[in-house]
């Protein structure tokens, strides 16, 4: 029972281990949603405002109007705080206008959102990686671009809408994943675009080269539990693909923090299972231990009660219990019932010569002969009162009850009593044997006075002799 509670408290806590990583998998995946969500929304925004100034290029009132004019017109509100540049280039990759001013002459053919859009008339709306802006001393940004086409559908240049890092980490950092958590934007290429915490470059590397990266691209969204190969740390990953670009938001708590309250309720409930399990077993193998002595006690007391305290025999009321079995156990098998009827010879002259003292030696003496001789299974040897005792012996015939008598008498006049130095006064023993079958005797009773007139019988003959019912003697 105690093993029992064990293994319930193991099952639940391993349950609830499972539905503390479930929840944290439901909990980030809403999170993931909501990053997504504002992402797609600035990038929609985003998009929507290089639609817009295409459009507008296109107009041809707007390509008359004076390029000042035309500059504030286009220029001077950008689509959003987090826009950092906008502008058009060339199809050299020249800047033609822009947000910051009518005069730039910044070169931007070797970006790759240019090139992408040079070499593909259907690239849509490109999404960049991460760059060093040359208009802002290096600040990291991404673009997001569209291609302008000449009005024949020759390459004619990039709209060109710039965001600044700042913002996804902006996003990120109002996210709490955990102490060891992570949120991050990453490019399907493996690029970290930003990452909260953030790390340095010096650790920076391409997640492109994680073995569990694919999963990420091969799937707008997922959940899975891998070491990150940046700081070793294991995380549950859930990732969500942002519609329409090449990004993905990543939101990765530690397993360790998710687990954490679930650690503590394992102690807990580990330490009380096993406290009320060891008490419980505690109390079981007390309980066991007495009922144990209960059990000693009791055959002890049985024992007492069904054993004569002087010669350690049995006493009548075993005999009685025994004959009545055997009796009946004679009724169904033709098997041979013998008794034998042991009595000490002259016993009250030798208790008035020697002693009463010397008389209870002389009966344990006699005691310890008779059993020497009763070792088969279901003899039994029992003190019928006072110097008297009765043999039952099982499957045994005359001839055989006979020969035990015989031993027993031998034993007694010349044996010695064990765990004395002192020899006894002799004495000796008269047996009378008695032996039933199914038929005759027709009793039990019969039997056994059979048996004891047989004994009176060998007291007539001179005591110290053997005599079978019937007339059997052994001298």
């Amino acid at each position: 029972m105690a093993l029992g509670v064990l293994a319930i408290s193991l099952f639940t806590l391993w349950a609830s281990r499972d539905a503390a990583i479930e929840h944290a998998h439901e909990t980030s995946k809403n999170v993931t949603a909501v990053l997504v969500s504002n992402i797609a929304r600035t990038v929609e925004t985003s998009d929507n405002s290089l639609r817009s100034l295409i459009t507008a290029l296109d107009n041809p009132a707007v390509q008359a109007m004076d390029p000042g004019l035309r500059h504030e017109l286009l220029f001077n509100r950008t689509a959003a705080a987090y826009v950092t540049g906008m502008g058009i280039t060339d199809d050299h990759g020249r800047v033609i206008d822009g947000c910051c001013s009518s005069s730039h002459a910044w070169d931007f053919s070797d970006r790759d959102y240019f090139i992408a859009q040079r070499q593909s008339a259907n690239a849509g709306l490109y999404v960049s990686s991460v760059y060093r802006a040359r208009s802002r001393s290096g600040a990291q940004s991404i673009a997001m671009t569209r291609r302008v086409n000449r009005p024949d559908g020759s390459f004619g240049g990039v709209a060109v809408v710039a965001v600044d890092i700042g913002y996804f980490k902006q996003l990120l950092a109002k996210l709490d994943v955990g102490p060891n958590g992570i949120t991050a934007i990453v490019r399907e290429d493996g690029t970290l675009v930003a990452r909260n915490p953030p790390i340095s470059q010096a650790r920076m590397v391409n997640l492109g080269h994680s073995p569990t990266f694919p999963r990420m691209v091969a799937q707008d969204s997922g959940f899975y539990a891998a070491t990150s190969s940046l700081d070793g740390v294991q995380r549950l990953y859930t990732f969500q693909r942002v519609p329409g670009t090449p990004l993905i938001a990543v939101v990765a708590p530690a397993k360790s923090d998710v687990l954490a309250a679930w650690r503590r309720l394992s102690w807990i409930i580990g330490v009380s299972a096993f406290s009320v399990s060891l008490a419980f077993g505690t109390v079981v193998w007390l309980l066991a231990f007495a009922l144990r002595d209960h059990a000693k006690t009791h055959v002890l007391l049985t024992d007492l009660t069904q054993t004569d305290p002087l010669t350690g025999l049995r006493n009548r009321r075993v005999l009685d219990d025994v004959l009545e079995t055997e009796w009946a156990r004679l009724q169904r098998t033709d098997d041979p019932l013998s008794l034998l009827f042991v009595d000490a010879d002259n016993f009250k002259q030798y208790n008035d010569k020697h002693g009463h003292a010397q008389g209870d030696i002389a009966l344990k003496h006699l005691a310890e002969c008779i059993n020497r001789h009763v070792r088969r299974r279901g003899e039994l040897a029992a003190r019928y009162g006072g110097e008297e005792f009765v043999v039952v012996l099982p499957n045994t015939n005359e001839a055989g009850a006979l020969q035990t008598g015989e031993a027993i008498r031998r034993e007694v006049e010349y044996g010695r009593p064990t765990g004395s130095s002192a020899a006894i006064p002799p004495f000796t023993v008269s047996i009378g044997c008695a032996t039933g079958r199914r038929s005759p005797p027709s009793s039990l009773d019969h039997l056994t006075k059979s048996a004891d007139l047989a004994l009176y019988a060998a007291k007539r003959q001179g005591r110290n002799a053997v005599v079978a019912a019937g007339g059997g003697v052994s001298p």
